[in-house]
């Protein structure tokens, strides 16, 4: 079992404090004893009562001994340093102050409200029932120090050291805890039931992965702590992606209705230009654009595509915002120079594209022909421009497009 002194001293820090918002699913109470105590226990006393509360320690998840005298079905009836070790570790989760280890009156009272359902002090951490991940780190260095083995944090070195395996497996064990807290930022961000309840069983199956690839390293293990950690990993990804989800599907209904809002307002403005007599129809077109594209965000919310409905609610958005422009405005009146300036800018794209397509090897046909035609069509239509002849120029703008299109249906 290795030292845990070797271990750097960030990770020595993050193991042996409190990891907020982080719980390991082991059920109080559930499967342990039910005693009676009638006097304070403590190191160096025997008898039944120590037996019971050895039991109901194993029982609840706070373990005197994983193999050996005092494991399950193992107990002593002795109170020694790993019963105390123990007692500690679960009057931490259950915040008795002083923990000492010494089980008193404090500790046989929540003890009784434990066993009766009836709590009178909310159980450390946050999910009801469980044992925080800081208590069984608790009991784990409790365990070792009995066994000889001190723990004690060293500073973190001023350059770092290449341990190899090891190194690998400590940067692991810190972007799981990264997760987890990032995680739980989101369970805590969110109101929706059903993403809370979808994050939260991944992250249990996240924590239970995490505890067994903390015992693997502290026995230096580290094969089996690797794969439990990617295990954990793995959990939190879908967790991640979960809130994730949740968060998106949020501000995807909250734009949907913010652009339905802008969508009326338009509306109103557009009859009463139409009733000064103004010119409305590109503006009509441009909304009637916007209704259809919010309706794709709804039909993908309620498909529970959350980010395509999201970026489907932020171009309808924009086409709002267009068809509000265009109230008064002539469609006739639009400039061409402009239209020859973004087709140039499609032409640039779409070259951009073909390059990219060469360089991953992609067969991309006659697309650059057909790019070389079109630039050709735009420096034509650049010509009838300086020659004021703006309805051929706007004819070879469309050609150049149609052009520009059917490269990129070439690959």
């Amino acid at each position: 079992m290795k030292q845990i002194s070797s271990i750097n001293g960030k990770v020595v820090g993050v193991v042996l404090t409190v990891i907020v918002g982080v719980v390991m699913l082991v059920p109080v109470g559930a499967s342990a004893a039910s005693c009676s105590f009638t006097r304070d226990l403590q190191m160096g006393v025997m008898g039944d009562d120590v037996k019971c509360l050895q039991q109901y320690l194993n029982g609840a998840g706070f373990k005197i001994a994983e193999t050996g005298p005092g494991s399950v079905g193992k107990e002593t009836g002795e109170y020694k340093t790993l019963t105390e070790a123990a007692v500690v570790a679960w009057q931490k989760a259950n915040q008795l102050s002083p923990a000492s280890g010494y089980f008193g009156p404090k500790s046989r009272q929540m003890y009784a409200s434990l066993s009766t359902g009836v709590s009178t002090k909310p159980v450390v951490p946050t999910t009801p029932g469980t044992v925080s991940l800081e208590a069984q780190v608790e009991l784990l260095k409790k365990q070792l120090e009995a066994a000889g083995k001190p723990v004690v944090a060293k500073p973190v070195p001023a350059k770092p050291v290449d341990r190899g395996e090891e190194q690998g497996v400590e940067d692991l064990m810190l972007q799981a805890l990264d997760d987890m807290e990032e995680v739980q930022d989101g369970i805590d961000d969110s109101n929706d039931a059903d993403i809370i309840e979808e994050a939260e069983d991944s992250l249990k199956d996240a924590q239970a992965d995490f505890f067994d690839a903390l015992r693997a390293y502290v026995d230096e293990d580290y094969g089996d702590a690797k794969d439990f950690f990617n295990d954990a990993l793995d959990s939190l990804e879908d967790a991640l992606d979960a809130v994730g989800a949740g968060s998106d599907k949020s501000d995807a209904e909250d734009l949907i209705d913010e652009v339905d809002n802008q969508i009326d307002e338009v509306e109103v403005l557009i009859e009463e230009a139409d009733a000064d007599g103004e010119a409305t129809s590109d503006a009509e077109d441009l909304l009637d654009e916007a209704k259809d594209l919010l309706d794709e965000a709804e039909t993908a919310l309620d498909e529970g595509e959350y980010e395509d409905a999201l970026d489907l609610a932020e171009e309808a958005e924009d086409v709002v915002k267009d068809a509000e422009d265009a109230i008064g405005e002539d469609g006739n009146s639009s400039d061409v120079g402009d239209l020859l300036d973004d087709a140039r800018d499609d032409l640039d794209d779409a070259r951009d594209a073909v390059d990219t397509a060469l360089d991953d090897d992609e067969d991309v046909g006659e697309a650059e022909d057909l790019l070389d035609e079109a630039e050709d069509l735009l420096d034509d239509a650049e010509d009838a421009l300086d020659d004021d002849d703006e309805d051929e120029a706007e004819d070879l703008i469309d050609e150049a497009l149609d052009l520009i299109d059917e490269a990129l249906d070439e690959f």
